[in-house]
Protein backbone atom coordinates (compact mmCIF):
# COMPACT_ATOMS: atom_id res chain seq x y z
CA UNK A 1 0.00 0.00 0.00
CA UNK A 2 1.25 3.42 -0.81
CA UNK A 3 1.76 5.85 1.92
CA UNK A 4 -0.84 7.84 0.37
CA UNK A 5 -3.19 5.32 0.41
CA UNK A 6 -2.18 4.12 3.57
CA UNK A 7 -2.96 7.82 5.42
CA UNK A 8 -6.29 8.06 3.46
CA UNK A 9 -7.00 4.45 4.82
CA UNK A 10 -6.26 5.88 8.39
CA UNK A 11 -7.75 9.11 8.19
CA UNK A 12 -10.98 7.76 7.09
CA UNK A 13 -10.78 5.70 10.60
CA UNK A 14 -10.25 8.72 12.41
CA UNK A 15 -12.62 10.89 11.22
CA UNK A 16 -14.89 8.55 12.70
CA UNK A 17 -13.66 8.43 15.79
CA UNK A 18 -13.32 12.70 16.03
CA UNK A 19 -16.90 12.67 15.02
CA UNK A 20 -17.81 10.71 18.31
CA UNK A 21 -15.90 14.28 20.00
CA UNK A 22 -17.50 15.56 23.27
CA UNK A 23 -16.21 18.86 22.02
CA UNK A 24 -19.06 22.23 21.11
CA UNK A 25 -22.60 21.61 21.69
CA UNK A 26 -21.19 17.65 22.98
CA UNK A 27 -19.25 19.04 25.55
CA UNK A 28 -22.26 21.31 26.36
CA UNK A 29 -24.59 17.89 26.94
CA UNK A 30 -21.70 16.77 29.13
CA UNK A 31 -22.15 19.55 31.46
CA UNK A 32 -26.13 19.24 31.94
CA UNK A 33 -25.92 15.96 32.93
CA UNK A 34 -26.53 15.19 37.00
CA UNK A 35 -24.25 12.69 38.03
CA UNK A 36 -21.06 10.87 37.46
CA UNK A 37 -22.67 7.34 36.54
CA UNK A 38 -24.30 9.51 33.55
CA UNK A 39 -21.43 11.15 32.31
CA UNK A 40 -19.44 7.55 32.60
CA UNK A 41 -22.23 5.96 30.40
CA UNK A 42 -22.19 9.24 27.71
CA UNK A 43 -18.63 8.19 27.62
CA UNK A 44 -18.20 4.97 27.63
CA UNK A 45 -21.96 3.53 25.85
CA UNK A 46 -21.86 -0.01 26.30
CA UNK A 47 -19.53 -0.65 29.57
CA UNK A 48 -21.10 -1.38 32.62
CA UNK A 49 -19.15 -0.90 35.59
CA UNK A 50 -18.72 -3.68 37.83
CA UNK A 51 -20.57 -2.12 41.01
CA UNK A 52 -23.31 0.30 40.41
CA UNK A 53 -22.16 2.84 43.23
CA UNK A 54 -21.29 6.40 41.65
CA UNK A 55 -17.34 6.31 39.83
CA UNK A 56 -15.10 7.56 41.83
CA UNK A 57 -13.83 10.98 39.94
CA UNK A 58 -10.35 9.33 40.24
CA UNK A 59 -11.14 6.25 38.39
CA UNK A 60 -13.63 8.09 35.74
CA UNK A 61 -10.58 10.06 34.66
CA UNK A 62 -8.36 7.49 34.44
CA UNK A 63 -10.43 5.68 32.14
CA UNK A 64 -10.67 8.94 30.03
CA UNK A 65 -7.13 9.10 30.03
CA UNK A 66 -6.76 5.35 28.97
CA UNK A 67 -9.39 6.12 26.28
CA UNK A 68 -6.49 8.85 24.76
CA UNK A 69 -4.06 6.49 24.88
CA UNK A 70 -5.48 3.60 23.78
CA UNK A 71 -6.81 5.82 20.47
CA UNK A 72 -3.04 6.97 19.72
CA UNK A 73 -2.19 3.37 19.82
CA UNK A 74 -4.53 2.21 17.55
CA UNK A 75 -3.05 4.80 14.74
CA UNK A 76 0.61 3.75 15.54
CA UNK A 77 -0.41 -0.06 15.20
CA UNK A 78 -1.87 1.24 11.80
CA UNK A 79 1.68 2.05 10.55
CA UNK A 80 4.13 -0.41 9.22
CA UNK A 81 6.90 2.15 11.04
CA UNK A 82 5.50 4.44 13.24
CA UNK A 83 7.28 8.14 12.48
CA UNK A 84 9.16 8.67 15.84
CA UNK A 85 7.65 11.36 16.20
CA UNK A 86 3.83 10.20 16.94
CA UNK A 87 5.69 7.83 18.97
CA UNK A 88 7.05 10.46 20.99
CA UNK A 89 4.18 12.44 21.42
CA UNK A 90 2.33 9.53 23.11
CA UNK A 91 4.68 9.56 25.30
CA UNK A 92 3.87 12.43 26.85
CA UNK A 93 2.11 10.51 29.34
CA UNK A 94 5.07 8.42 29.77
CA UNK A 95 7.03 11.39 31.11
CA UNK A 96 4.24 11.99 33.33
CA UNK A 97 4.47 7.96 34.39
CA UNK A 98 8.70 9.46 35.43
CA UNK A 99 7.66 12.93 36.65
CA UNK A 100 5.29 10.29 39.06
CA UNK A 101 7.65 7.67 39.82
CA UNK A 102 10.37 10.13 40.58
CA UNK A 103 8.03 11.99 43.35
CA UNK A 104 7.76 8.60 44.71
CA UNK A 105 10.66 7.70 44.63
CA UNK A 106 12.05 10.91 46.54
CA UNK A 107 8.78 10.47 48.93
CA UNK A 108 9.54 6.95 50.21
CA UNK A 109 6.12 5.39 48.53
CA UNK A 110 7.07 4.28 45.09
CA UNK A 111 3.66 1.30 45.56
CA UNK A 112 0.27 1.88 43.95
CA UNK A 113 1.64 4.94 42.20
CA UNK A 114 -1.05 5.22 38.57
CA UNK A 115 1.50 4.48 35.62
CA UNK A 116 0.31 4.18 32.22
CA UNK A 117 1.14 1.73 29.88
CA UNK A 118 2.47 2.01 26.57
CA UNK A 119 2.39 -1.74 25.66
CA UNK A 120 5.00 -1.73 22.78
CA UNK A 121 5.59 1.90 22.56
CA UNK A 122 6.98 2.19 25.94
CA UNK A 123 10.13 4.22 26.44
CA UNK A 124 10.75 2.73 29.59
CA UNK A 125 8.58 0.09 32.03
CA UNK A 126 8.20 0.09 35.70
CA UNK A 127 6.13 -2.80 36.15
CA UNK A 128 6.78 -5.58 38.63
CA UNK A 129 10.06 -3.66 39.62
CA UNK A 130 10.54 -3.68 43.49
CA UNK A 131 13.04 -0.46 42.87
CA UNK A 132 12.07 1.31 40.33
CA UNK A 133 15.37 3.22 39.96
CA UNK A 134 16.68 -0.37 38.05
CA UNK A 135 14.30 0.56 35.16
CA UNK A 136 16.07 4.08 34.11
CA UNK A 137 19.40 2.71 32.52
CA UNK A 138 19.14 2.31 28.79
CA UNK A 139 16.47 4.13 28.02
CA UNK A 140 15.30 7.87 26.92
CA UNK A 141 15.32 8.58 30.67
CA UNK A 142 18.76 7.51 31.84
CA UNK A 143 19.83 11.02 32.44
CA UNK A 144 17.26 11.26 35.27
CA UNK A 145 19.12 8.90 37.77
CA UNK A 146 21.50 11.05 38.81
CA UNK A 147 19.57 13.80 39.45
CA UNK A 148 17.00 12.08 41.73
CA UNK A 149 18.78 12.74 45.08
CA UNK A 150 20.78 15.51 43.71
CA UNK A 151 18.22 18.14 42.13
CA UNK A 152 15.23 20.10 43.79
CA UNK A 153 12.00 18.08 42.62
CA UNK A 154 10.21 21.16 40.75
CA UNK A 155 13.78 21.70 38.86
CA UNK A 156 13.68 17.87 37.61
CA UNK A 157 10.17 18.01 36.92
CA UNK A 158 10.92 21.30 34.67
CA UNK A 159 13.88 19.63 33.02
CA UNK A 160 11.80 16.92 31.95
CA UNK A 161 9.30 19.29 30.76
CA UNK A 162 11.83 20.79 28.29
CA UNK A 163 13.08 17.32 27.45
CA UNK A 164 9.92 16.53 26.08
CA UNK A 165 9.65 19.51 24.11
CA UNK A 166 13.12 19.62 23.23
CA UNK A 167 12.84 16.25 21.69
CA UNK A 168 9.53 17.02 19.95
CA UNK A 169 11.30 19.79 17.98
CA UNK A 170 14.19 18.16 17.09
CA UNK A 171 12.27 14.98 15.68
CA UNK A 172 9.58 18.32 13.97
CA UNK A 173 12.71 19.77 12.58
CA UNK A 174 14.32 16.42 10.90
CA UNK A 175 10.66 15.59 8.93
CA UNK A 176 10.69 15.76 5.20
CA UNK A 177 9.29 19.05 4.06
CA UNK A 178 5.91 18.29 3.28
CA UNK A 179 5.35 16.74 6.71
CA UNK A 180 6.95 20.05 8.45
CA UNK A 181 4.99 22.47 7.69
CA UNK A 182 1.64 21.17 9.88
CA UNK A 183 3.49 19.71 12.38
CA UNK A 184 6.18 22.59 13.22
CA UNK A 185 2.75 25.30 13.12
CA UNK A 186 1.12 23.41 15.71
CA UNK A 187 4.29 22.29 18.08
CA UNK A 188 5.33 25.90 17.78
CA UNK A 189 1.86 27.19 19.04
CA UNK A 190 1.82 24.47 22.12
CA UNK A 191 4.86 25.60 23.02
CA UNK A 192 4.42 29.01 23.31
CA UNK A 193 1.49 28.80 25.45
CA UNK A 194 3.32 26.27 27.62
CA UNK A 195 5.83 28.88 27.96
CA UNK A 196 3.00 31.37 29.18
CA UNK A 197 1.39 29.16 31.55
CA UNK A 198 4.89 27.97 33.34
CA UNK A 199 5.79 31.48 33.39
CA UNK A 200 2.70 32.52 35.36
CA UNK A 201 3.11 29.56 37.53
CA UNK A 202 6.65 30.07 38.43
CA UNK A 203 5.52 34.03 38.99
CA UNK A 204 2.26 33.48 41.31
CA UNK A 205 2.75 29.70 42.39
CA UNK A 206 6.90 29.43 43.27
CA UNK A 207 7.40 33.50 43.27
CA UNK A 208 10.17 33.41 41.21
CA UNK A 209 11.43 36.30 39.57
CA UNK A 210 11.81 36.98 35.75
CA UNK A 211 15.46 36.72 35.98
CA UNK A 212 15.50 33.25 37.16
CA UNK A 213 12.30 32.11 35.71
CA UNK A 214 13.39 32.83 31.84
CA UNK A 215 16.01 30.26 32.05
CA UNK A 216 13.64 27.41 32.91
CA UNK A 217 11.50 27.71 30.13
CA UNK A 218 11.07 25.65 27.15
CA UNK A 219 13.68 26.78 24.37
CA UNK A 220 13.06 27.82 20.57
CA UNK A 221 10.23 30.65 20.79
CA UNK A 222 10.23 33.77 19.12
CA UNK A 223 11.44 37.29 20.15
CA UNK A 224 7.83 38.48 20.10
CA UNK A 225 6.58 35.37 22.52
CA UNK A 226 9.49 35.88 24.58
CA UNK A 227 8.60 39.86 25.64
CA UNK A 228 5.81 38.94 26.11
CA UNK A 229 6.92 36.23 29.03
CA UNK A 230 9.23 38.83 30.22
CA UNK A 231 6.27 41.16 30.59
CA UNK A 232 4.74 39.11 32.55
CA UNK A 233 6.79 39.50 35.24
CA UNK A 234 6.45 43.66 35.30
CA UNK A 235 2.66 43.73 35.13
CA UNK A 236 1.01 44.45 38.72
CA UNK A 237 -0.31 41.61 40.12
CA UNK A 238 -3.88 43.22 40.09
CA UNK A 239 -3.30 45.44 37.42
CA UNK A 240 -6.79 44.44 35.48
CA UNK A 241 -5.91 46.92 32.57
CA UNK A 242 -2.40 45.77 32.73
CA UNK A 243 -3.30 41.78 31.91
CA UNK A 244 -6.36 43.08 29.28
CA UNK A 245 -3.83 44.76 27.09
CA UNK A 246 -0.94 41.73 27.07
CA UNK A 247 -0.44 39.80 24.47
CA UNK A 248 -2.15 36.84 26.15
CA UNK A 249 -4.41 38.73 27.94
CA UNK A 250 -7.13 36.39 26.63
CA UNK A 251 -6.12 33.58 29.01
CA UNK A 252 -7.24 35.68 31.98
CA UNK A 253 -10.14 37.50 30.27
CA UNK A 254 -12.56 35.41 32.56
CA UNK A 255 -10.80 36.70 35.59
CA UNK A 256 -10.49 40.25 35.16
CA UNK A 257 -13.73 41.08 37.85
CA UNK A 258 -13.83 43.54 40.25
CA UNK A 259 -12.63 41.06 43.20
CA UNK A 260 -9.62 39.91 40.49
CA UNK A 261 -6.25 40.25 42.95
CA UNK A 262 -3.98 38.18 40.48
CA UNK A 263 -4.12 35.82 37.92
CA UNK A 264 -4.88 32.43 38.48
CA UNK A 265 -2.41 30.21 36.19
CA UNK A 266 -4.58 26.88 36.38
CA UNK A 267 -7.97 28.39 34.89
CA UNK A 268 -5.59 30.11 32.34
CA UNK A 269 -3.94 26.76 31.42
CA UNK A 270 -7.62 25.27 31.09
CA UNK A 271 -8.23 28.55 28.81
CA UNK A 272 -5.11 27.32 27.03
CA UNK A 273 -6.07 23.92 26.47
CA UNK A 274 -9.31 25.04 24.75
CA UNK A 275 -6.96 27.41 22.40
CA UNK A 276 -5.03 24.39 21.30
CA UNK A 277 -7.94 22.07 20.90
CA UNK A 278 -9.33 24.58 17.89
CA UNK A 279 -6.07 24.82 16.54
CA UNK A 280 -5.29 21.13 16.56
CA UNK A 281 -8.87 21.01 15.23
CA UNK A 282 -7.63 23.25 12.28
CA UNK A 283 -4.62 21.30 11.77
CA UNK A 284 -6.03 18.35 11.26
CA UNK A 285 -8.17 19.33 8.26
CA UNK A 286 -5.21 20.96 6.79
CA UNK A 287 -2.18 19.26 4.30
CA UNK A 288 -3.96 16.34 4.05
CA UNK A 289 -1.77 12.92 3.00
CA UNK A 290 1.04 14.29 5.24
CA UNK A 291 1.78 13.55 8.79
CA UNK A 292 0.38 16.74 10.17
CA UNK A 293 -3.20 15.52 10.14
CA UNK A 294 -1.87 12.37 12.24
CA UNK A 295 0.26 14.67 14.59
CA UNK A 296 -2.99 16.97 14.78
CA UNK A 297 -5.29 13.65 15.50
CA UNK A 298 -2.74 12.65 18.69
CA UNK A 299 -2.89 16.69 20.33
CA UNK A 300 -6.53 16.74 19.95
CA UNK A 301 -6.57 13.22 21.95
CA UNK A 302 -4.45 14.36 24.44
CA UNK A 303 -6.46 17.98 24.69
CA UNK A 304 -9.63 15.99 24.79
CA UNK A 305 -8.56 14.05 27.85
CA UNK A 306 -7.64 17.38 29.27
CA UNK A 307 -11.14 18.76 29.01
CA UNK A 308 -13.21 16.21 29.99
CA UNK A 309 -11.02 15.52 32.86
CA UNK A 310 -12.66 19.22 34.13
CA UNK A 311 -16.12 17.91 33.12
CA UNK A 312 -15.10 14.96 35.66
CA UNK A 313 -14.48 17.39 38.19
CA UNK A 314 -17.15 20.23 37.28
CA UNK A 315 -19.82 17.59 37.70
CA UNK A 316 -18.18 15.73 41.70
CA UNK A 317 -18.02 19.70 42.94
CA UNK A 318 -21.23 21.11 40.82
CA UNK A 319 -19.92 23.69 38.64
CA UNK A 320 -22.33 25.64 37.00
CA UNK A 321 -22.09 24.59 33.62
CA UNK A 322 -21.67 28.17 32.44
CA UNK A 323 -18.89 28.17 34.74
CA UNK A 324 -17.14 25.37 33.50
CA UNK A 325 -17.57 26.77 29.77
CA UNK A 326 -16.21 30.17 31.05
CA UNK A 327 -13.27 28.88 32.45
CA UNK A 328 -12.51 26.48 29.05
CA UNK A 329 -13.32 29.27 27.07
CA UNK A 330 -15.98 26.80 25.11
CA UNK A 331 -19.03 29.61 24.88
Amino acid sequence: MSRTSRYAFIMAKVYGILARSFVGASYRDLLRLKSLSELSQRLFPGEKDASTAEPLPIELEARIVRASIDAMIYVLDMLPEPPPILVHTARKLEYQNVKTMVRGIVHGRVEGLRIWDLGKYAGIRFGGLKDPEKAFPGTPYAWVLPLIHTLPLAELENRLDRDYYDRLMQLARALPSRDQTGVLRLANAEIALANVIWALRLRFYFKIDASKALGLLIGGTSSSVRAAIAEAFEIPADSTDGWRKWRYGWLLEDQLAESFVAPDPMRAEQKASQALYARAHQSFHQNPFTLGPLFAYFKLKEYEASLLGIAVEALHLSVPEQDVLDIVGAR
